[in-house]
């Protein structure tokens, strides 16, 4: 299953980096897009958050998206902490479908495909395949 674990960290990847080169800072961008998109179209229960926690926060939630984003690409792409790397995957994916509130099957949206695949990689063990944690895992194995 390398094919789903390496694209997932392309993904990942191409959006920190998006992320960190926005001209106006992300945590300025984060806002614009929490009360544009966010506010009005959030699951209501997810509104709350947004407005009570994330917004007065987005100072620090902007570096913590970008440091998430980070390490589940890295994770993924090089087969290393592939569970956790999905995991977080998994969590970001989650927000980013929560604040927009699209339908679960919305063709516009395309976070539950990847929360799907990464589930898919979190099953299947991806990185013992071509990744770092299978290299790890056969050097442990052949310590004796």
């Amino acid at each position: 299953m390398v094919v789903p674990r390496v694209y997932l960290g392309v993904i990942f990847l191409f959006a920190a980096y998006s992320k960190m080169t926005i001209p106006v800072g992300f945590a300025t961008a984060l806002r614009g897009f929490l009360n544009a998109v966010a506010l009005p179209n959030a699951y209501a229960w997810y509104k709350p958050i947004v407005t009570g926690l994330v917004l007065p926060h987005a100072d620090v939630f902007g570096p913590l998206i970008i440091v998430g984003e980070t390490l589940a690409g890295i994770g993924l792409l090089l087969g290393l902490g592939t569970r956790v790397a999905a995991i977080i995957a998994i969590f970001l994916n989650c927000n980013y479908l929560c604040a927009k509130g699209l339908p679960l099957w919305a063709p516009a949206s395309n976070d539950v495909p990847d929360i799907i695949l990464a589930l898919i990689v979190i099953a299947t063990s991806a990185g013992l395949y071509y990744g770092l944690d299978g290299a790890m895992t056969r050097k442990r194995s052949h310590r004796g």
